[in-house]
């Protein structure tokens, strides 16, 4: 269907057509010719004819406009349909791999939790395999030295203990990064009462030069490096029977557990002023 300007388009050609044929009529009145009669009428029929294609043009292209809007229209709603779809599968999607996130989280959690407790059980059992152990710093090194009999003069000597070679196990010297001090002997007694009575009398050993410590596995050793040198918490430090204690500022006494952070433990913190 045509719109407005095609119909007042259209009314034009046919004032025009009019508006020929009364002049054509006035003046055949007047003084007819049939030759411009013919001329005006053939004139009228083309400005018919491309009026009706000036027109027909025109309801085409308004159809086409037409469809145009409606497809546009319907591929609108297709595609809103499409995006909200796409939307709700990926929120899907998403929080189906969130559950899954947070079960795989809690999974790793649980085995992060149970191999701790397996290192710690297995810390525990090196270390008891040491029970019965000594380390003893500062003894003067000697050439074509015997350990055993070297430790056992120390002991009788410094610490007034009546522990002879024959209970002592083993003894040897062990890897010392500085060269400028002696190596430290490793001890291992027959007997761990052997041990707990040279741990109770090295006080003696007080400005000999000459200490003796209890044989920490490496990963206690580091937990106990760690706690000691935390001096804003902790106020003292020791080791007896290969387990870790701790004295904070409030004088309260606290046992170390491997895999234990100080943190957790709720010490008062002592600020230091400068």
């Amino acid at each position: 269907m045509a719109d407005t300007g095609t119909i007042s388009l259209f009314s034009y050609f046919k004032r025009k057509r009019n508006s020929s044929s009364t002049s054509s009529n006035s003046t055949s009145s007047s003084s007819p010719d049939p030759k411009k009669q013919k001329d005006n009428l053939e004139e009228t029929f083309t400005d018919i004819k491309e009026a009706e294609e000036f027109e027909e043009n025109m309801a085409e292209a308004n159809i086409v406009e037409i469809i145009s809007k409606e497809v546009e229209k319907k591929l609108e709603g297709i595609f809103d349909s499409l995006k909200e779809k796409i939307r709700e599968e990926v929120k899907n999607v998403v929080e189906n791999v969130m559950k899954r996130f947070d079960g795989l989280e809690k999974i790793v959690d649980k085995i992060e939790k149970e191999n701790m407790e397996l290192k710690r059980r297995l810390v525990e059992l090196e270390q008891y395999g040491r029970r019965a152990n000594v380390r003893i710093f500062g003894v003067k090194e000697e050439t074509g030295e015997d350990c055993k009999t070297l430790v056992s003069h120390m002991l009788k000597n410094k610490l007034s203990l009546n522990i002879n070679e024959k209970d002592i196990d083993a003894a040897h010297r062990l890897p010392q990064r500085a060269k400028d001090k002696p190596k430290p002997i490793i001890v291992r007694f027959f007997k761990r009462d052997h041990q707990e009575k040279v741990m109770r009398a090295r006080k003696r050993l007080k400005q000999t030069g000459v200490s003796i410590a209890e044989d920490l596995c490496r990963d206690l050793l580091q937990l106990y490096n760690r706690v000691r040198n935390d001096s804003s918490r902790v106020l003292e430090s020791w080791v007896w029977r290969g387990q870790i204690f701790i004295k904070d500022h409030r004088n309260e006494i606290h046992k170390v557990h491997y895999g234990q952070a100080l943190d957790e433990m709720n010490l008062p913190v002592m600020r230091y002023q400068p």
